[in-house]
């Protein structure tokens, strides 16, 4: 029994990481430059002890992992969108398709698989009207009320991490 609470929670945890590489695997090129970033538990705790926002600190606690892929390049960015749409329709059936925003300069499409009662995972892909490509994966327990906000504190609050990286 502990065994299989310990594999549900390690494949959980794992989830995030598992699509951002079979993406990276099957599409990043040295001539279609990707940037990336993971962001696990422990500094997912770290940063919520840095956090003066409770609510946001509670947050960063409720996760498992977060990881962000992006490109700034106008082509690559729209081949990236249109793959990675691709390849969570040909292999993540389980997930369900929340939002989607097609405007004229941008598009935003939020994939979500419900894990048990409490835990969810989360693929949201993000073609901005400057053609930049987002891709960010979720997954612990997800709170939609706190997600703009955690989603504005990754891109305007630096500050934390890298007073966790001095220390």
């Amino acid at each position: 029994m502990i065994l299989l609470c310990f594999i549900l929670t390690l494949s959980a945890s794992l989830f995030a990481n598992d699509f951002v590489t079979q993406f990276m695997e099957r599409y990043a090129e040295e001539n279609r430059p990707l940037n990336n970033v993971n962001i696990g538990k422990t500094m997912l705790e770290k940063m919520a002890e840095n956090t003066g926002d409770n609510e946001l600190g509670k947050t960063f606690r409720e996760l498992n992992s977060i990881s962000i892929v992006s490109s700034e390049n106008k082509r690559d960015s729209r081949f990236y969108f249109k793959k990675a749409n691709e390849m969570i329709k040909e292999l993540y059936g389980d997930y369900e398709e929340v939002v989607s925003v097609n405007e004229k300069e941008s598009k935003i499409s939020v994939w979500m698989k419900q894990g048990d009662e409490e835990t969810s995972d989360l693929i949201m892909l993000s073609l901005e009207e400057n053609s930049k490509f987002t891709l960010i994966t979720v997954s612990g327990i997800i709170d939609f009320q706190n997600m703009a906000k955690l989603s504005g504190a990754l891109k305007e609050e630096p500050t934390p991490i890298e007073e966790i990286e001095e220390e």
